[in-house]
């Protein structure tokens, strides 16, 4: 049970946590879907988010994630979120974030109201391909997936901001993340997902329609972040 100590650091499984939260060490592949935003919409009902749409069509990305070092010790990890928006704070919405490690889980669901659940996952992110087997803890398949980039890495370590939207109780809850990453390969429609059944990752995704093809992948060797404490936002 994570507990939430006066100083407004956290105590989790034992250990304390202080915000902003550190990851030092991470690589990723992510792939970028346009699915049609009638279809997820019922994906935000009674959330107080709503999804960001262009011609009827809102940006899903499936993320994979090896984390080596960091505050929250090495896991690996596997999400769905949507572009989506609460008032004037557009962000992504983490709709599904499968991990492999309790320590995570308890300090995700805790700090930022992420939707985490125990899975195992078989990562393998290098280089311009990345690969991912995901199942339940009981061994039921939720998903394949192997993305593929053009061969050449960007030459620069790019900053970013992004603010993550999770739905709590009677609020919305935005963390903030800052981070910084490099060794980025980017691609166009080079990804296969195959869904399993039975879970609610791999339906959602498939009663959504996810396309047979991404708009763009990509894979970055290395990324590191500081995530802060969350702001509740009034629904």
């Amino acid at each position: 049970m994570a507990t939430l100590l006066d100083d407004g650091s956290w105590e989790v499984q034992g250990r304390r946590l202080t915000l902003p939260v550190r990851i030092t060490d991470a690589s990723a592949a992510l792939a970028t879907y346009l699915v049609r935003t009638s279809a997820a919409s019922r994906l935000v009902e009674d959330t107080g988010l709503s999804l960001v749409s262009m011609a009827g069509r809102t940006p899903l990305v499936l993320g994979f994630i090896t984390y080596r070092a960091g505050d929250l010790d090495s896991y690996h990890e596997v999400a769905v979120a949507l572009l989506a928006r609460h008032r004037r704070c557009v962000g992504p919405y983490i709709r599904q974030m499968a991990v492999t490690e309790s320590f995570t889980l308890e300090a995700g669901r805790a700090l930022w109201g992420l939707p985490k659940w125990l899975a195992r996952a078989e990562l393998n992110l290098t280089g311009r391909t990345a690969t991912c087997r995901l199942t339940e803890t009981s061994g039921a398949l939720v998903l394949t997936a192997a993305l593929r980039t053009l061969p050449w890495r960007v030459p620069l370590t790019l900053p970013g901001t992004l603010t993550a939207l999770a739905p709590c109780d009677d609020t919305v809850l935005a963390s903030k993340l800052r981070g910084r990453v490099n060794g980025i390969r980017l691609g166009l429609r080079g990804a296969e997902v195959t869904l399993g059944t039975g879970n609610p990752m791999a339906d959602e995704l498939r009663a959504i329609g996810l396309p047979r093809r991404p708009i763009t992948t990509l894979t970055a060797d290395h990324l590191e972040f500081a995530m802060a404490a969350a702001t509740p936002l009034p629904r």
